[in-house]
């Protein structure tokens, strides 16, 4: 397997015309700064975005009562996929937001929405309460967390990559993913702990509401954090530009699809992990609840540091080159993780959790790092933030869905290995484009 030419600078076509400088100008310390501005930023967004995957057993009879308790989770896993669905009109507003006025007022935008929003869903009345209105106001307050989710993490990516100079681009970069996994993982304890604490009676009633209350002051202390973080957008390159998104699809229509087709890639083999694998092993194989949020949390963490690692060689080998690798690895080892799963042994399923984990966020770091340079600075916010949601859409909004309906159709709970094969394919495929529309980049 031939490696990508490492590291790649790519010089931007608009710095000329609106005076930014390269990143590849910037300082070190600027970057790290940025990665950390950035990830803690994430931390807190995948904190209030994954609550509701994590409770979503516990939360779905109180919103969607139904007399077949599959029917009020298929309810709970499509009101997660709408969450999704509002994700690129987010996008849209807060990458405009950030191509106009800044990356820095679209971050902190992003965050206060999530947070505000996440903390309600603390305070929601139930279904018993108010009747339809709970599930209304429930779908509401999803609908807030989608379109914030949707400017956050292409938000961070573009941030964290102008700000980074060309040689840390891969380590820098994967500041995203890990706060994916922190924030993952932060929830995870954090309803590990309360489930722990409470009778099951008691955590159904009113706990699962503790989690979504702590966000608020989260929350505060990011906002005083991003807050403090430099601007990466120039004045010049702030003016308001009349028709961006047809510029959008006119100049770097080629990034837009390459970046919808990798958060395919990322978003289907990565949300097997982040969103369906607790109801899976709630639900379909009836582990111990509490068990499973801390199979979990071991598992996030130790992916956090997988993608950490796979940054840092990613700037020394290609970053197309570890997602590649990665992408292969992860399909290899699909069908055995479901199979060592399904067994019921509790050290089997960490053991095959991790394996699946680990591997999908390693390959997904380097997209993370890569994609924001496939756009013009003009608008790299809007490009990055809109094609990674039109893969979200695609496969992380539908991955949980399609795999529990495989379990449902075909009494397999090895079945879920489809979608990770299928995902794992397109994530080797699309390497190859990707890497020589950088190389294009760099050459003009």
């Amino acid at each position: 397997m031939t490696a990508d030419p490492s590291p790649i600078a790519i010089p931007d076509r608009a710095t000329a015309e609106d005076d930014l400088a390269p990143s590849s100008s910037l300082g070190a310390s600027r970057g790290r700064r940025a990665a950390w501005a950035g990830g803690v930023g994430t931390v807190i967004e995948y904190y209030d975005y994954s609550l509701f995957g994590f409770l979503i057993v516990t939360i779905s009879p109180l919103f969607f009562p139904a007399s077949d308790p599959a029917a009020a989770l298929m309810s709970g896993l499509m009101l997660f996929a709408t969450g999704f669905l509002l994700r690129p009109i987010g996008g849209l507003i807060f990458g405009r937001i950030g191509d106009r006025y800044g990356r820095k007022q679209a971050l902190l935008a992003t965050l206060l929405s999530m947070g505000l929003a996440s903390t309600a869903i603390g305070l929601l009345p139930t279904y018993e309460t108010i009747g339809v209105w709970a599930t209304v106001l429930l779908v509401l307050v999803r609908s807030v967390q989608g379109l914030s989710a949707g400017g956050e993490l292409g938000g961070s990516m573009t941030f964290i990559a102008e700000s980074s100079t060309v040689s840390k681009r891969g380590s820098n970069g994967a500041a995203s993913a890990i706060g994916i996994t922190v924030g993952y993982s932060v929830a995870g304890i954090t309803v590990g702990i309360i489930s722990s604490a409470l009778p099951t009676e008691q955590f159904g009633s009113w706990g699962w509401r503790i989690p979504f209350l702590l966000t608020l002051p989260l929350c505060l202390y990011c906002l005083w954090l991003r807050s403090r973080s430099e601007e990466t957008l120039s004045p010049t390159a702030a003016r308001s530009r009349r028709g961006a998104l047809r510029r959008l699809l006119s100049d770097d229509g080629r990034g837009l699809a390459l970046t919808s087709l990798a958060s395919i890639a990322v978003n289907g083999t990565c949300y097997i992990g982040l969103s369906y694998l607790s109801v899976h092993l709630i639900q379909v194989l009836t582990l111990p609840q509490t068990a499973v949020y801390w199979i979990v949390v071991v598992a996030m963490m130790t992916s956090g540091g997988a993608s950490f690692l796979a940054g840092r060689i990613s700037d020394r080998v290609g970053l197309m080159t570890v997602t590649r690798t990665g992408m292969i690895v992860f399909a290899v080892i699909a069908v055995p993780a479901f199979a060592a799963m399904s067994t019921g042994n509790l050290l089997a399923v960490l053991m095959a959790y991790i394996a699946l984990m680990s591997t999908a966020m390693a390959a997904a770091a380097p997209v993370l790092a890569s994609v924001p340079m496939l756009f013009r600075t003009e608008h790299r916010y809007t490009g990055t933030a809109l094609g990674w949601n039109i893969g979200a859409v695609t496969a992380g909004a539908t991955t949980p869905l399609v795999a529990f309906w495989l379990v449902e159709q075909t009494d397999s709970p090895i079945s879920p290995a489809g979608v990770c094969l299928l995902a794992a394919a397109i994530g080797v495929a699309i390497t190859f484009p990707i890497r020589r529309h950088l190389e294009h980049r760099s050459s003009h």
